[in-house]
């Protein structure tokens, strides 16, 4: 274990450099004066036009982030130095007309502070996000890439990659490689490392709250998810992990964005529970998706959201084993993990739209959520909270069907199996059939009723088969009337569902700005958990004071709270179970010892 601020370190030099042929080189360069990163790209010889494009979208975030906005100053030279014509016939798209002679290099900038996830007012660092930083060659995507990196002094540059011989330079097979490795670099970064399967592990805390993250408390917590998980798996499919995290003050919460062989997660300095289930999220999608995928999940078409109605298994049921593992391997207890068995029951009996959407269609429609623009939670209804009641209840189906011979565990290895070692991804219907050839034809059907269908999930039904049940009591609460979830278009809080109080007052497409006084223009963590906290203090009667951005408009509403009344759920054990339910109960629910993997 280390932790240190660093102050110019090559980390190149603590793995075995690597060198592979670069057919595409980048190079960034940073003007932290500026605020800018002025990048590079040299393609090799080609006559006739050249087009490159920025990424419309960022994969693992379902939504158009518009990166063409932020791409300035593009120009081209030749090997010669001299000046190539550029046009820009579309939003996404500049061609240049090349010679032949020699390679081509097109420059451009994009600003710096910009593309970190996270805002944060804290100067001494930066997130590079490789899918809004780096063009790529129109055709050219699977060719070899190199990016080296120009920090100031004393700068370290964090990333996943294979290091080359030269300081700060790295290669990737391709351009799809490449964008899934952002980059931590600046003057404030500190630094944790561990070692595991014979792999270094680095976790950098950046952010103005870094200071109060316990460091001791945070590298366990990594540890155990890394060692947990890859003993799950049977293997660890990276060559270095980076976890890049951005501290701010809270007792719990955070949020991430996986990638190949790292991960960037807004961390709460509390370290609660809430936040270990988002490590272990994160870390889980290494196979999950990153690995085991959809076909449209890689290569990826970086223009056009992607269609799959899979994302309730590739985030949903990902959550599910992220709430699932930490109980089976000790770290958790029962309350914690049925605790979140409620939560995700909560969101989904309390969204109408249940009886209309189906985990699938949420999955496969996100990208008409937002008026087009996509979100990284569903269609109408999150098939983050879908997912995971889908996840149990195949899982608990298939373990009663066999006999606990298979379970849900047999499909998620089965899928990576056959997606490991780069290859394709699988089809739309191919965990339905997993699910039939480990749990009997009859899972068919029921894969049918409860993931292509719209409706009640069989919860009760299938915890009774573990000697379980829900229990529900009426609760009063101070209903706002309305719903709200971070904007990625404008600072602030968009309106999401609107009834009651709400009704007449703001409309959709609205973005608040302040709520009782407090700003929800910061990073959108802060301004989540702000929200939450003006929304759970609310008393019946007593107005809630909004600034709202409606269009080009500011305005300033109210809306008065009413008494409602909602179901509070908890599971409890069922004293009349049978033997047999609590045998399937006992093997569902299983603490195991972590393998051999150690850290070191």
């Amino acid at each position: 274990m280390r932790s240190f601020a660093i102050a110019g370190l090559a980390f190149g030099g603590l793995i075995a450099s690597v060198s592979a042929p670069a057919e595409i080189d980048y190079k960034v360069r940073v003007d932290a004066d500026n605020g800018l990163l002025s990048v590079s790209m040299e393609i090799p010889a080609k006559r006739g036009p050249v087009s490159v494009q920025m990424p419309s979208w960022m994969p693992g975030s379902y939504v158009y982030g518009d990166f063409y906005q932020n791409v300035k100053d593009v120009s081209a030279v030749d090997a010669a130095g001299m000046a190539l014509a550029v046009t820009h016939p579309d939003k996404n798209t500049w061609t240049v007309d090349a010679t032949g002679k020699g390679p081509v290099q097109i420059n451009y900038t994009v600003p710096a502070r910009g593309l970190r996830r996270f805002a944060d007012s804290d100067t001494s660092y930066l997130q590079i996000s490789g899918a809004a930083t780096y063009m790529y060659v129109v055709g050219q995507k699977k060719e070899n890439c190199k990016v080296s990196f120009d920090v100031p002094k004393g700068w370290p540059v964090m990333l996943s990659l294979d290091p080359a011989r030269e300081p700060n330079t790295f290669v990737a097979p391709s351009y799809d490689v490449l964008a899934d490795a952002p980059v931590s670099t600046g003057s404030g970064l500190i630094i944790l490392q561990y070692r595991l399967h014979g792999r270094e592990h680095y976790i950098v805390l950046e952010g103005a709250a870094r200071n109060n993250v316990d460091q001791d408390k945070i590298l366990k917590d990594c540890q155990f998810v890394s060692e947990a998980e890859a003993d799950f798996w049977g293997s660890a499919p990276y060559h270095r992990y980076i976890w890049h995290f951005i501290a701010f003050n809270a007792p719990d919460g955070g949020g991430g964005l996986e990638h190949l062989g790292s991960t960037q997660i807004s961390l709460s300095t509390g370290l609660g529970p809430g936040i270990e289930s988002v490590l272990s999220h994160e870390f889980f999608h290494l196979w999950n998706v990153k690995r085991s995928r959809p076909k449209v999940l890689g290569p990826f078409d970086y223009l056009t959201l992607p269609k799959t109605g899979l994302l309730w298994w590739y985030e949903g049921v990902t959550d599910y084993y992220a709430c699932l593992l930490p109980y089976r391997y000790g770290e958790w207890k029962d309350e914690q993990f049925f605790k979140n068995l409620t939560r995700n029951l909560d969101a989904v009996r309390n969204n109408p739209a249940r009886l209309e959407i189906s985990p699938y269609q949420a999955s496969y429609r996100v990208a008409e959520a937002n008026e087009g623009r996509g979100n990284s939670n569903g269609y109408k209804i999150s098939y983050y909270n879908l997912g995971w009641l889908c996840g149990l209840c195949l899982d608990i189906e298939i373990r009663s069907r066999t006999k606990n011979k298979h379970s849900l565990d047999d499909v998620a290895h089965a899928l990576y199996d056959m997606c490991k070692d780069n290859k394709p991804g699988v089809a739309e219907d191919e965990i339905r059939k997993l699910c039939v050839r480990f749990g009997g034809p009859e899972l068919g059907p029921f894969y049918d009723k409860v993931v292509m269908n719209p409706g009640e999930l069989p919860i009760n039904e299938e915890l009774a088969k573990v000697g379980l049940r829900v229990d529900e009591w009426p609760e009063s609460f101070a209903d706002i009337g309305f719903s709200a979830f971070p904007s990625r278009d404008h600072p602030g809080m968009r309106v999401g569902l609107i009834h009651g109080p709400g009704d007449g007052v703001l409309e959709s497409g609205d973005v608040l700005t302040s709520i009782n006084g407090k700003s929800l223009t910061g990073d959108m963590r802060s301004s989540g958990m702000a929200f939450i906290g003006e929304r759970d203090s609310a008393k019946v009667g007593t107005p809630l004071t909004l600034e709202v951005l409606r269009g080009d408009k500011t305005l300033s509403l109210s809306v008065t709270p009413v008494q409602g009344s909602r179901n509070v759920r908890r599971v409890v054990e069922d004293t009349a179970a049978s033997p047999a339910a609590l045998a399937l109960r006992s093997e569902w629910l299983f603490v195991k010892s972590k393998g051999n993997g150690k850290a070191e």
